[in-house]
């Protein structure tokens, strides 16, 4: 068996700065919650930045998506 350390729920992602343009709108991955299966992301639209930490991960783009599934 021998031992495992405890992984953490949460994945920092900024400094893999991934990001895509959705309409006019620049969404930057923050963090991931794996247990909620949540992302916590910044959207920058007209200037104006606001942070949402409940976003849904299902939301993402197909490559996005890709980026992140060795992480799960």
């Amino acid at each position: 068996m021998g031992f495992r350390p405890k992984h953490s729920s949460f994945t920092h992602l900024v400094a893999r700065r991934i990001s895509y343009i959705e309409g006019d709108k620049l969404i930057n991955l923050v963090s991931y919650n794996r247990d909620t299966n949540a992302l916590e992301v910044t959207i920058t639209e007209d200037g104006v930045v606001r942070t949402e930490t409940d976003f849904p991960f299902a939301h993402l783009p197909k490559k996005v998506k890709q980026q992140l599934n060795p992480l799960q």
